[in-house]
């Protein structure tokens, strides 16, 4: 089964009468490794359901813009546009939407600046889902 077939079918559980209803993420990792994070999440955590992918800060706007998530799961080091100024856009954009930083940089200035630019939480990589599921749910 290709990612586009495991992102569009139902969350194990959806069925059931107590099942909270997943909440909605956008994933914007510019590496190879979003694949092994979307992954991760379709099969650790039913309560999240990765409903996009994005490289860049175009492509999630499209994708949150589209899909209407509950949050955004962001890395700071990408190419394109600065994770921290992608984060105060998003902020600015989609004042609603939880933003989580995912990332191996760990150093309390970057945790500092994230928070600064609008970051609703600050996960290192590896990433525990349970976390992740945490904080998108607070």
């Amino acid at each position: 089964m290709d990612l586009v077939s495991v992102l569009s079918s139902p969350q194990t559980g959806a069925d059931e009468p107590d099942a909270r209803p997943a909440r909605r993420i956008v994933l914007i990792d510019p590496r190879s490794e979003r694949r092994a994070v979307t992954h991760l999440l379709i099969g650790g955590c039913p309560a999240l359901d990765v409903v996009g992918l994005a490289a860049d800060l175009d492509e999630a706007a499209v994708q949150i813009r589209a899909e209407q998530p509950d949050a955004a799961l962001v890395e700071i080091q990408m190419p394109v546009t600065d994770g921290l100024a992608a984060i105060a856009a998003l902020r600015e954009g989609f004042p609603e939407l939880r933003i989580v930083v995912c990332s191996f940089r760990d150093d309390a200035a970057t945790r500092q600046a994230a928070h600064e630019a609008g970051a609703d939480g600050y996960l290192r990589k590896p990433l525990e889902v349970s976390a992740l599921a945490r904080l998108v749910d607070a």
